[in-house]
């Protein structure tokens, strides 16, 4: 049976395409040691969300925020704009985004201002591998001229691999024709491209995971407590390092659900301030952190006091089309939505206005509108007295749900889930998939700890 070949294809998969760039990356990653992390004195800073390979929605943002003008170039001088990781996957237009931010770091510096692309986990699964999520539409811009022959000597290598097997499958047409559909032309091109010596590893590894500027934090993720008394300095080397020569490194930082490209400890919508914040953002001199990530809400979301920013508004087609983006100017904070400039809230009372404002003005997401019945809901329960009526009222909050469970934990723009709907847990996963499950579980009220 053709089906019999599956598990088999499943298994191999992943490996060749790490197999491949691992060879690749033999010939010899050259990047720089040390990369500078910190900034001060800068005026305006505007950070971009997650961008997941959709070119039209990445260049809206930009145009709306101001930062490149109607033919996409650098228009916003001394200004510093951070792009907080996830350029590919879920779309096909990542090469163009990625080539675009190439042009923009040059503008940019000859204005006098600068492009922080920072490395998320999607930037990492393509390096290190893991292409559960590569767009079809990706393989399809990367196809060259050679492409089937390239295709054809890679299947070759596979082939010769595992008739050296005492296991050998059995390798027949429909093997065949099974490998072919799981590597479309493309592959092959894309492997190169995002080896640590290919365009795109290359340029990766010439980015960072964190970076401060001025008195705020910028990463992908969050930092867990495990991480709070990291200095930037040792994140980012190791991080890279890691990319670079993944076979190096059997317990990967880049791969920690508790590190900086995967953590959401700090962007569950619901959740309580972590333990660990404050020192976090006493160790590294910051009052607040901004991060990716988590889409599901539609725009620029401030959490505990807005000392976190969760800036994953959902800019790609995948996850809604929201175009928003933060704007630091000076001691002001603003989310910028279309043409409109919203000032974000500094306390928790006040952010729930700001919610509702978005909700009503600039987005129709039922994940938002789910989150502001919760506030309202805790808010609520702070002021009202302490009695037996509030227990009572805490049990059918419970029985009821708080709307978020529901409306994240369904469908591609969950914001919690890296598996495509309907994937399901497998071998290859590994603790990502365990600790995407245990994020789910949290935000349905089922998981415990931190």
């Amino acid at each position: 049976m053709i089906n019999g070949h599956l598990p088999v294809l499943v298994r191999l998969g992943r490996w060749f395409a790490l197999f491949l760039g691992v060879q690749l990356a033999a010939l010899g990653a050259v990047y720089a040691e040390e990369i500078q992390d910190q900034w001060s004195g800068v005026e305006r800073v505007y950070a971009v969300g997650d961008v997941h390979g959709d070119y039209d929605g990445y260049l809206k943002v930009l145009k709306d925020a101001g930062v490149v003008n109607r033919r996409g170039n650098w228009s916003a001088g001394a200004a510093h704009l951070v792009q907080v990781g996830d350029v590919p996957d879920r779309g096909p237009s990542t090469d163009k985004i990625i080539r675009h931010l190439m042009k923009l770091e040059k503008q940019a510096l000859k204005a006098g201002g600068r492009v922080h692309a920072l490395i998320g986990n999607h930037e990492a699964m393509n390096m290190l591998g893991d292409l559960r999520y590569v767009h079809p539409g990706e393989y399809k811009a990367l196809r060259s001229r050679n492409a089937r022959d390239l295709r054809n000597g890679y299947y070759q290598r596979v082939v010769a691999y595992l008739q050296a097997r005492e296991d050998a499958p059995e390798i027949d047409d429909g093997f065949r024709d099974q490998w072919m559909q799981a590597h479309p032309l493309g592959f092959v091109e894309h492997r190169q491209l995002w080896s640590a010596n290919g365009e795109f590893g290359a340029w990766v590894l010439e980015h960072t995971v964190v970076i401060r500027i001025n008195d705020t934090l910028f990463l992908h993720g969050g930092l867990g407590p495990s991480y709070a008394e990291t200095s930037l300095r040792e994140i980012n080397e190791r991080a890279r390092s890691e990319l670079a020569n993944p076979a190096a490194y059997e317990d990967k930082l880049v791969e920690d659900d508790d590190g900086p490209l995967w953590h959401r400890g700090l962007s569950d919508p619901r959740g309580e301030e972590p333990a660990y914040l404050a020192p976090l953002l006493e160790r590294h001199g910051v009052r607040r952190i901004v991060v990716g990530h988590t889409p599901g809400f539609g725009t620029v979301v401030p959490r505990l006091d807005a000392q976190v920013l969760v800036i994953d508004s959902g800019i790609s087609a995948h996850y809604g089309g929201y175009q928003a983006s933060l704007l630091i100017e000076g001691e002001d904070l603003y989310t910028l939505q279309g043409e409109e400039r919203i000032p974000l809230p500094r306390t928790e009372e006040e952010s729930l206005g700001y919610l509702r404002t978005m909700a009503e003005r600039r987005t129709n997401s039922d994940n938002l509108r789910a989150l502001i019945d919760f506030r309202e809901r805790q808010l609520s329960a702070l002021e009202e007295p302490v009695a037996a009526g509030a227990d009572e009222a805490g049990e059918q909050a419970g029985e009821r749900g708080d709307g978020l469970g529901d409306g994240l934990g369904d469908g591609p723009g969950d914001g919690l889930s890296e598996s495509p709907e309907g994937s399901g847990s497998t071998e290859q996963d590994g603790g990502r998939q365990s600790a995407v499950d245990h994020r789910r579980q949290q935000l349905s009220g089922s998981a415990e700890g931190p």
